[in-house]
């Protein structure tokens, strides 16, 4: 009997145990705010929204709620530092590092359309749409900024791919209760060092992850459901654009609207319908009047922003790139893919958005190479309840079912 009030006891304060580390967890309440103007307050961690000051300088603010990344991933930079000599050091940095050539951007073409050529010729006539998506953007960020080609021919693609889910997974947990902390994390760290052998990933300054995690994670998901949208368009036009900017990743390509539309304002209202980062959280702290403080976490909801009604029209929620013809003022100040000063990422001139345009491009470029492609559900079921709808969901697995399934081969 006292064995079985034994192991009661033990199951009682198991459950007690997970019930209290949850409910910490889910108790922390995050207030969301979703005007333009309260966005752009939270964002700079400007406390003037709620009539208080925030004691935390703007690089706490941020620094502190991006403290869980610092666990999961090993790192240090400007988004888990509240130093602010490091963090913009660091920016002026990660600017030059996004500098690219002409002849990077040509190699960096010809690097992705090498891969997904691979992909498609050893696909067996059945594609992973995530799968090859990730795989070309980290592909892109390694060889665009680490320039580690010719290291990793195509064939190595199967490494790129277990490399970007490591990081999705990681990324997944670091974000609930139970976050698996980088030494721990056996898988990931495997994945660093067969890419970066020389690298010390245990000092958090010279993590490689640094700098891959704000390219590939705001960036593949962004990439995805622009092709499905330009996809399902059935636009040829649309295509064109986006397959000529790949093969001539140039400036004049890019903003080039002969045809009333270019691929710079494509990509654009991809990142106003699927925003990289869908909430920016800050931790403000402010006197609580009884001679201590109290830590209070705002989200400013980005996408709200992007597709509010009354700043985008009744059209909000469908891909409409003629809008970026010509925005209005208020359109200006709720569109926001790169966060706002003193927070903008260096990627917002040049290299984010044309990272997305080359990407999607690419894989056009290499599907319609080989003959007639179409969307499948897991199973080959259909695919009309991925890409039905208005807006595309923009939850991070959202298609993790989705296949391409080649039809029929081109006839010689």
């Amino acid at each position: 009997m006292f064995t079985t009030m034994l192991k009661g006891l033990t199951i009682l304060v198991l459950f007690l145990s997970i019930y209290f580390k949850t409910s910490q967890f889910c108790l922390h309440r995050i207030t969301i705010f979703k005007t333009p103007q309260q966005c752009r307050m939270i964002i700079a961690a400007d406390g003037q929204f709620t009539n208080k000051t925030n004691l935390l300088s703007p690089y706490e603010s941020r620094a502190l709620f991006n403290s869980r990344f610092k666990r999961a991933f090993c790192i240090r930079n400007a988004f888990t530092s509240s130093d602010e000599d490091f963090v913009t050091q660091q920016v002026k940095d990660i600017k030059m590092l996004l500098n690219l050539t002409p002849l990077d951007w040509n190699h960096l073409s010809h690097s992705l359309q090498e891969s997904a050529h691979y992909w498609v010729n050893s696909s067996q006539g059945t594609i992973h749409l995530a799968s090859i998506t990730q795989t070309l953007t980290l592909r892109l960020v390694l060889v665009g900024i680490f320039k580690l080609e010719p290291k990793i021919p195509p064939s190595g693609d199967l490494f790129f791919a277990d490399f970007a889910r490591c990081i999705n997974e990681s990324w997944i947990l670091a974000k609930g209760p139970d976050i698996l902390s980088f030494e721990d994390n056996e898988e990931l760290r495997d994945c660093v060092t067969a890419f970066f052998p020389s690298s010390d990933q245990f000092q958090p300054d010279e993590n490689p992850l640094n700098v891959i995690l704000p390219g590939y994670q705001t960036s593949w998901r962004v990439a995805l459901r622009m092709f499905l949208e330009i996809r399902r368009s059935r636009n040829e036009v649309w295509v064109d654009k986006m397959e000529s900017f790949a093969l001539h990743p140039t400036k004049v390509q890019f903003q080039e609207d002969g045809d009333g539309i270019s691929a710079e304002v494509m990509v654009s209202e991809a990142l106003r319908l699927y925003p990289p980062t869908r909430r920016v959280r800050r931790t403000f702290r402010f006197d609580d009047g009884r001679n201590s403080a109290v830590d209070e976490t705002f989200a400013a909801d980005i996408e709200a922003c992007h597709l509010d009604k009354s700043i985008w029209g009744t059209d909000a929620l469908e891909y409409k790139p003629s809008r970026f013809a010509a925005l209005t003022e208020e359109q200006k100040e709720a569109y926001m893919p790169f966060g706002i000063p003193p927070f903008l990422c260096p990627a917002k001139p040049v290299f984010g958005p044309r990272m997305v345009g080359m990407i999607v491009g690419i894989l056009f470029l290499a599907l319609q190479e080989v003959g007639s492609w179409r969307l499948v559900g897991r199973d080959k079921h259909s695919a009309n309840d991925y890409v039905s709808g208005e807006r595309l969901n923009n939850d991070r697995s959202a298609f993790d079912d989705l296949f391409l399934y080649l039809n029929e081969k081109m006839q010689g």
